[in-house]
């Protein structure tokens, strides 16, 4: 289990669209008034918001920020590796053994992705 706080500039755009195949997700809303969209379209949330993203399939889900004020997001991930993350909107997946560190990244270190594929794009 992990936890990741995300901090969404004014008018920041979408993310990728994604699922895990090795992870559940939870979202719980601090600050700001972000955009949740999943299958069943789009929601605006509002801080002490909750969002589960179970995964697989029914956990595709993405967020951006289409306000004047930033947002915060707390993440908090279940799941094991290696964990396959599906981004069907935009053709690829790819496996990962373990969670990236962005100080290792900075440094040039293995950022955990043991492999890339290319999808069909729904």
């Amino acid at each position: 289990m992990g936890a990741t706080l995300y901090e969404l500039a004014p008018d920041a755009p979408e993310t990728r669209m994604h699922m895990h195949f090795g992870a559940e997700e939870m979202f719980f809303v601090l600050s700001g008034r972000p955009l949740f969209r999943n299958q069943q379209g789009n929601e605006e949330l509002a801080p002490g918001d909750f969002v589960f993203c179970p995964e697989g399939r029914a956990g595709l889900h993405t967020f951006s920020n289409p306000t004047e004020e930033p947002a915060q997001i707390l993440a908090i991930s279940a799941g094991s590796f290696p964990d396959v993350v599906a981004y069907p909107e935009h053709g690829y997946a790819w496996v990962a053994t373990r969670d990236p560190d962005p100080e290792l990244l900075a440094r040039g270190g293995d950022p955990g992705i043991i492999a890339r594929f290319e999808i069909p794009i729904e």
